[in-house]
């Protein structure tokens, strides 16, 4: 435990206490670490006696993810879908901008809504009224798990699983670089409290879609190489998802860390317009101390993460947003040589 949560634990929880309806959210294509961490939260307020309401956000609920417990709970609304003038606190959780709110529309934060951001992103712009951002941390899920010690909250079962998740994908199975003696201290302590997570690990990676296959196949089909053969991108227009009958939903799996699996392959993108004129674009890199891919992400479109596993949204046709984040990976990183 840090001594910024240790600082800033108390001065939340005098908020959160002063609260009467409190609004929790998951970022547009939700993570196990954004739903488990609001999920954890909105278990841990209702502990709590407090009103809270947590919100699916912009995408639908992720198939893999249906074994998180409680999943119910989440209300299939976005941002701009509620009346934001019933909420007095707003906790935003996993969100480096008010970008990863929503992106469907402007976020605007009502006078009479106090706002907490608890993340680990290194790219978060510390813009809530209290900003508990630390970097040090693995996961969200993981800085959660330490704020409900300093609250003398006690973590049940459900609750476990699914920091659990959170931690455990956020570390990539515990292997990024990011992952700390810390964080397997903490996955210790809550697989102690539900010692059932290799059956929930098993359920979360063996919930494929034939889609998800059919997009992976399509995308390791459309590797271009830059850089001298140092960068790759898997890169999928509009038009060759919608000729397969792929829906955008499974377009985000792990190609990235499928091209980072080959030697001499420094940097893996997976780029795939979602809808015409939006790009997704997800970056893995096999060195994040050479080649921080967080950067880019926060350079280029709307996007933030970690120094090895990042992603952004870019608003250009296929072929502008193409050249632009070449263009930028160029200046950010000229040890690559040229395009």
């Amino acid at each position: 435990m840090t001594d910024k949560v240790i600082e800033t634990a108390p001065k939340i929880l005098e908020l959160v206490k002063k609260s009467k309806k409190i609004l929790l959210h998951c970022h547009p294509y939700p993570d196990a670490d954004s739903i488990g961490s609001v999920l954890a939260m909105t278990l841990a307020l209702k502990k709590m006696g407090l009103e809270v309401i947590p919100i699916l956000g912009d995408s639908e609920y992720p198939d893999d993810l249906i074994v998180l417990p409680h999943h119910d709970l989440l209300v299939k609304k976005n941002y701009s879908e509620i009346d934001t003038g019933e909420f007095d606190l707003f906790i935003i959780l996993d969100s480096s901008t008010l970008g990863q709110v929503s992106r469907l529309a402007e976020v605007k934060i009502p006078k009479n809504m106090r706002t907490v951001v608890i993340d680990h992103h290194v790219t978060n712009l510390k813009y809530g009224d209290i900003n508990l951002v630390d970097e040090t941390y693995t996961a969200t899920s993981q800085i959660i798990y330490d704020l409900f010690i300093r609250w003398g909250v006690e973590v049940d079962k459900d609750m476990a699983v699914c920091l659990f998740l959170g931690l455990y994908t956020d570390s990539g199975g515990f292997k990024y670089p990011s992952t700390t003696a810390n964080t397997l201290a903490v996955g210790a302590e809550l697989a102690k409290i539900n010692s059932d997570f290799p059956r929930v690990i098993f359920e979360m990676e063996n919930a494929k879609d034939p889609q998800e296959i059919a997009y992976e196949g399509l995308a390791l089909s459309s590797i271009e190489k830059y850089f001298s053969g140092k960068l790759v991108m898997a890169a999928v227009p509009y038009e060759k998802l919608k000729e397969k009958g792929i829906q955008k939903g499974f377009t985000q799996g792990g190609v990235g860390n499928t091209l980072i699996s080959v030697v001499g392959w420094e940097i893996g993108i997976n780029f795939v317009e979602a809808d015409p004129g939006v790009v997704l674009v997800s970056f893995r890199t096999r060195n994040s101390d050479k080649h921080d891919v967080s950067l880019i992400a926060s350079m280029i479109g709307k996007g933030g993460g970690h120094k090895a596993a990042a992603g952004t949204t870019i608003y250009e046709p296929f072929e502008v947003a193409k050249k632009q984040l070449l263009e930028t990976i160029a200046k950010t990183f000229p040890d690559l040589g040229k395009i």
